[in-house]
């Protein structure tokens, strides 16, 4: 397997808006093992109490909606997706704690009773829609996430203002925007991306 690239974007948090398409296609990142929902947003990616509460109103593990975020819990290879509020009655129902979430009580995802061993990370695909994609993909940036290189490439070619103002470091090198599409142009590795502050950078 390919070693893992480390990528480091410096960029205010309005401009990582334009990686938004990567976030709903899913990217890979480590959690922690045995832990509730809740610590998995707060800590592990690092989305304040607002994102949670007030941003985060539908959650979605493996497919399934989950009504409570402090019992439920991911399991290695888990998909988790968050959204805001989501259209139509259907769109209310999925909502977490919904009081018609009855209605969907067949597909609610069922929290296991028995944890992942702690003291441990798990790798997860997380996937970020709506507003949940616009307003807390920064705070996730910070924390760092994982895709195929080739496809970030596409994403800058595809989007010549994407990122067009932001500096870059491909494992520890300075490089353009230019030079990084080149270099990740095609590629198979997984890179590991990373958002600082423009000012971050030495």
């Amino acid at each position: 397997m390919a070693p893992t690239r480390q990528l480091t974007i410096f960029a205010p948090a309005e401009a990582l808006e334009a990686l938004t398409p990567l976030a709903r296609e899913g990217f890979g990142v480590d959690v922690a093992a045995g832990v509730c929902l809740r610590h998995t947003l707060a800590q592990d990616l690092g989305l304040g109490d607002e994102c949670v509460e007030q941003r985060i109103q539908t959650v979605f593990l493996d497919g399934s909606p989950v009504d409570d975020i402090d019992s439920d819990h991911a399991r290695p290879g888990s998909a988790l997706a968050l959204a805001g509020a989501l259209p139509g009655v259907a769109g209310i129902a999925m909502q977490r704690g919904s009081r018609i979430g009855v209605y969907r009580e067949g597909i609610t995802h069922q929290a296991e009773a028995n944890l992942p061993p702690s003291g441990r990370t798990l790798r997860i695909t997380l996937k970020l829609f709506n507003v949940v994609a616009v307003e807390c993909l920064a705070q996730v940036l910070t924390r760092g996430v994982e895709l195929r290189s080739g496809r970030f490439a596409e994403l800058l070619a595809a989007n010549p203002q994407a990122l067009a103002l932001a500096a870059f470091e491909l494992d520890g090198q300075a490089l353009s925007r230019a030079e990084l599409q080149q270099a990740l142009h095609g590629g198979n590795a997984p890179v590991r991306i990373v958002a600082a502050r423009p000012g971050a950078r030495p």
